[in-house]
């Protein structure tokens, strides 16, 4: 997810991370880790991800500028799955 940010970051690609009964210290580490530079949120008690039906982590979706939901993905992200969506986008 790193790199298609950077890769698609000035196309007007946005990406919001919620973790999922995680400690804040725990996502802190990560960040850290990986150097993530998006934004990241905390559904502490998992009601968010039981109120959208997460069942897999991490499970993305991607919303296009209109609001719609494209696509969703459990499961670890590829390049190619951005790509073939941010492609949908610009038509």
């Amino acid at each position: 997810m790193r790199a298609a940010y950077g890769k698609y970051q000035d196309d007007g690609l946005a990406v919001l991370s919620v973790s999922v009964q995680e400690s804040e210290q725990a996502v802190v580490n990560f960040i850290g880790k990986y150097d993530l530079a998006y934004p990241f949120l905390l559904d502490r008690n998992g009601s968010t991800a039981a109120q959208y039906r997460i069942y897999t982590t991490p499970t993305t979706y991607f919303i296009g500028p209109d609001g719609r939901i494209i696509s969703v993905l459990p499961g670890v992200v590829r390049e190619q799955w951005v790509d073939n969506n941010m492609a949908e986008v610009r038509g």
